[in-house]
């Protein structure tokens, strides 16, 4: 018996050894899910990190956000970059199962509203989009994801009630938004806004609320210095979920995507930057 436990113990540490020599924060390989919302950006991410360190390889799989944060709550996950937050019933969930998971600020995106090039408005007050979204009796109808995306969470959390998503078509996620806008002149869709690169035959509506300093609505498109200060109302803040057990890829990964150069990446991609300084310049 103690010499079956002497090779079990052996065989243990000797696995430790070799996974901790074969693994490193810039070597070895890392499933990473994606919010398909941010899926561009961290395509462009991983592309570069691989290409500075040559030993390291990232897979992404893209997947609505409550199904990458259950992967992380199920230890199914080292890491998943999310466009939102944990909600309460997700974090008593970490709290009475007494996990160990970091959360790290990454980035700052928005939620565009869109519509096609014959829709007939650029600009929609935000309380008329809440508005519409109850109004049957409009003929413009609203296009979000499902349940389990990241758009539906923070429209039940940040804009109405379920029960008020009476004029609401929902469909599978962010891309068959954009292929209904398309098709469609009576239609606007909420999407995340990095899923609108390199595509121009939708257009981004402004944002209006009531600005005190001009007694008025002022209107915001989601520029990345607008997500940076909150000006732009559908402003999200994203996060990077780690479970990972010691030191390995995910944790250099995450430490890339939060580094100058990963926030490079994010400007490019015309996000906001959440991990270094920016400077904002007011424009006339």
């Amino acid at each position: 018996m103690n010499k079956l436990l002497v090779i079990i113990i052996a065989f243990l540490l000797f696995y430790s050894c070799e996974k901790q020599r074969t693994e490193t924060p810039t070597k070895g390989y890392l499933k990473c899910y994606v919010d398909e919302s941010l899926y561009n950006l961290i395509y462009d991410e991983a592309d570069l990190f691989m290409n500075f360190y040559k030993d390291a390889k990232i897979d992404l799989i893209k997947v609505k956000a409550r199904e990458g944060i259950a992967n992380i709550l199920n230890n199914e996950a080292e890491m998943f970059v999310s466009s939102r937050q944990l909600n309460k019933e997700e974090m008593n969930f970490i709290k009475n199962n007494h996990l160990e998971i970091n959360i790290n600020k990454f980035c700052y995106d928005g939620i565009a509203v869109i519509g096609n090039r014959n829709f007939p408005n650029d600009k929609i007050q935000l309380q008329e989009l809440i508005d519409l979204m109850a109004n049957t009796k409009n003929k413009i109808k609203v296009i979000i994801p499902e349940k389990n995306s990241g758009i539906y969470e923070y429209v039940i959390s940040n804009l109405t009630k379920e029960e008020d998503l009476k004029n609401v078509e929902i469909v599978l996620n962010e891309i068959d938004v954009i292929d209904k806008v398309r098709k469609n002149n009576n239609i606007i869709g909420l999407i995340g806004l990095n899923n609108l690169k390199n595509i121009d035959d939708v257009k981004i509506l402004k944002i209006g609320v009531w600005d005190n300093s001009i007694n008025g609505i002022s209107y915001y498109y989601p520029h990345p210095g607008y997500l940076v200060n909150a000006s732009y109302p559908l402003q999200r803040t994203n996060y990077i979920l780690l479970r990972e057990i010691g030191t390995g890829l995910a944790t250099g990964f995450t430490s890339f995507l939060t580094s100058n150069e990963g926030q490079t990446i994010v400007m490019k991609n015309n996000l906001g930057p959440a991990t270094v300084p920016v400077k904002l310049i007011q424009l006339d």
